[in-house]
């Protein structure tokens, strides 16, 4: 929750419905930053969601995450290019 979103002190804590609307719209943030990725909201399941097929995966990527900014994190691993390790020649 950015500091903007917080309740002032003494006010009463957001609904759900008002947390929820929350979430959808920073998914809605993450998909304006992040065009290859489909990103939704799952409230019940209380948890953000992105699925993007890879270059040279044979499957969708799915990720899981329980705030935006750790979604934001899991994309950005998901995009690095991967490494492999150097092949080894073998000696005669």
């Amino acid at each position: 929750m950015t500091p903007a979103a917080r309740p002032a002190p003494g006010s009463p804590a957001p609904s759900r419905t008002d947390r929820d609307a929350q979430r959808w719209q920073q998914a809605a943030q993450l998909r304006a930053e992040h065009k290859r990725w489909i990103i939704v909201w799952l409230a019940p399941e209380n948890c953000f969601r992105a699925y993007r097929r890879m270059p040279g995966a044979r499957r969708d990527t799915a990720l899981s995450a329980a705030t935006c900014a750790e979604m934001a994190d899991l994309i950005a691993q998901a995009e690095q290019p991967t490494r492999t390790p150097p092949s080894r020649t073998e000696r005669p």
